[in-house]
């Protein structure tokens, strides 16, 4: 997936990167992990990606 397909909005504080498709429009959320330069999907909108990492408390709660 290439970059100018995403809309970055944050990170975890390690360097990967979360990010909106733009397109093709929809609302998933994917991950771009530094380390691997790999892009993978965490979430199925804006309030999935919420619930999944405030119900962690971890920043690596997408590795799981």
């Amino acid at each position: 997936m290439p970059f100018d397909a995403l809309l970055f909005f944050g990170d975890n504080g390690g360097g990967d990167q979360f990010a909106f498709v733009q397109r093709p429009g929809r609302p998933d959320i994917f991950v771009w992990e530094h380390e691997s330069d790999s892009r993978r999907w965490v979430a199925g909108g804006l309030r999935d990606y919420l619930g999944r990492a405030l119900s962690t408390g971890g920043d690596d709660w997408y590795r799981s």
